[in-house]
């Protein structure tokens, strides 16, 4: 593990007002698909109780037909059966779906990604309580993509869904949920939408300080508090390595590099403690292109990126 220097004069940490990442494959913006119908949790329930509804229908009329009771016994369980196991394919195969799409983003193919879950929300046969998870990462590649506006409307179509509430069946994917709609506001350069976001996440029953260390660090670093970012990454690096993805830990050193040229360029104590080399070691091995869009609607990030060449595009 890195040693990491603590800035001499930095402010204790200050809570944020109440209120892991893959590499990217290009900017380039696909095709925007139509926001999937998420059912709720009653939705769903209604539309099960009607099904097995049916099949009892179904069973009596045969009974009432034939008067053989073998026969009603036997469409009833026949169809429950197979209700039931088509149910469990279905929610097997989406759910490695998932997972499938999940990995192509951490492989940085976010394209790819985007194709597979466009595909399986279409999809008439992807259970309702998984299309609330496509739609999360759905969310994240189009935060990939540089399309924040349209991350933050299925984020937003995810959490109001209502599959993320106590005892449901994505509670423990709410923090991350909400950390996303937050870092998507913030790359977005709506701060309040953010700190609204993060205060939401934070009342989640599943909440950890794991879900907060990137979109926090972004938060911190778009409004300029950077002694507090600064402080916050010495004091959380071991949980910070731990936790964070690879990627998630490049852009972590990124703010941190942005953090100090910014407050070197300051009249104060921080000039002179923070030579360029440290700057360059903290961006060393980042891949030009790689966080373009991060910089998309953040200038001062991108004259940054620019000055360093870590920026694939003009």
């Amino acid at each position: 593990m890195r040693e990491r220097s603590t800035p001499r004069h930095a402010q204790p940490a200050v809570e944020l007002t109440p209120a892991a990442e893959p590499e990217q494959t290009s900017l380039a913006t696909p095709p925007n698909s139509a926001l999937p119908k998420l059912l709720k949790p009653r939705q769903v329930s209604l539309r099960a109780f009607g099904v097995v509804l049916g099949i009892e229908l179904l069973a009596g009329l045969g009974w009432a037909l034939t008067s053989w009771t073998w026969l009603a016994f036997a469409l009833l369980f026949g169809g429950l059966l197979g209700w039931s196991f088509r149910r469990r394919g279905d929610a097997h195969r989406a759910i490695a779906a998932n997972e499938r799409a999940r990995e192509l983003l951490d492989l940085g193919q976010a394209d790819e990604a985007a194709q597979l879950l466009d595909q399986l929300l279409a999809s008439r046969r992807t259970p309702p309580n998984i299309r609330p998870l496509a739609a999360y990462y759905r969310a994240l590649v189009s935060i990939r993509h540089g399309e924040f506006n349209q991350a933050r409307e299925r984020i937003r179509a995810v959490i109001e869904s209502g599959w993320l509430g106590n005892r449901k069946t994505l509670q423990s994917l709410a923090p991350a949920v909400y950390a996303a709609a937050t870092l998507a506001s913030v790359l977005d350069g709506d701060l309040q939408a953010a700190d609204r976001w993060r205060a939401e996440g934070h009342r989640c029953a599943a909440n950890l300080d794991r879900h907060w260390f990137v979109a926090d660090a972004f938060m911190l670093a778009r409004g300029d508090a950077w002694e507090q970012l600064l402080h916050r990454l010495n004091a959380n690096w071991d949980a910070i390595e731990g936790t964070v993805s690879g990627a998630g830990i490049r852009q972590l050193q990124l703010l941190e590099a942005y953090a100090l040229a910014r407050l070197n360029e300051r009249e104060d104590n921080y000039r002179g403690l923070h030579s360029g080399q440290e700057i360059s070691a903290l961006i060393h091995g980042i891949r030009p292109g790689r966080f373009d869009y991060l910089a998309l609607r953040w200038p001062e990030l991108r004259e940054f990126m620019q000055a360093h060449r870590l920026l694939a595009t003009g």
